[in-house]
């Protein structure tokens, strides 16, 4: 049993500690360093990984759960963000979206109903995730001062489902510029 005196050393000793905590986080505050910053540091990559491949050959030959690399362009979608979220989707660089009601030919594809089965072939949703597997919760746009039709690499592991789905689990972006 803890004698009042021995305890009390003990209890300085935590409040110290948590104290010092909310000064650390006070101070990173007041110098600028944000929770987006600190993302920002973390999941936006300073040089290109090497390797990557194309939406298109990812989604035929990755398995769950593969580390990969690929390479493509923000869109595929009308509006390719997830509001609030580090997520958007991601369409082969091969591929050019051409406008509405438009023919498409070999390599082009429009936004319209009837090219949803071939984007579905050529896109990919990116979602930049922490260690537990969480979906960051700040927007992409901010978090990558990016733009629709950017090129980026991302690196990550491939995420397939039963139903065919594919997704990226990303573990940092690169944007060309």
């Amino acid at each position: 049993m803890f004698r009042t005196a021995e305890g009390i050393p003990v209890v300085i000793l935590l409040i110290a500690c948590v104290s010092g905590c909310g000064q650390q986080s006070a101070q990173a505050t007041a110098n600028g360093t944000s929770a987006a910053a600190l993302a920002k540091a973390k999941y936006v990559l300073q040089e290109e990984p090497g390797g990557a491949v194309g939406v298109m050959i990812a989604r035929e030959d990755a398995k769950d759960q593969d580390e990969i690399v690929l390479v493509g362009r923000i869109g595929g979608r009308k509006n390719p963000w997830i509001d609030g979220r580090a997520a958007f989707t991601m369409i082969d660089a091969a591929m050019t979206i051409v406008a509405s009601g438009k023919e498409s030919s070999a390599g082009q594809i429009c936004m319209d109903d009837c090219c949803a089965a071939l984007r579905t072939e050529c896109t990919t949703l990116v979602k930049l995730v922490d260690e537990q597997g969480a979906v960051l919760p700040i927007d992409a746009r901010e978090l990558l001062q990016a733009q629709e039709n950017d090129m980026v690499v991302v690196k990550g592991k491939v995420r397939r489902d039963g139903e065919g789905s594919f997704s990226v689990a990303a573990s940092g972006v690169y944007v060309r510029k």
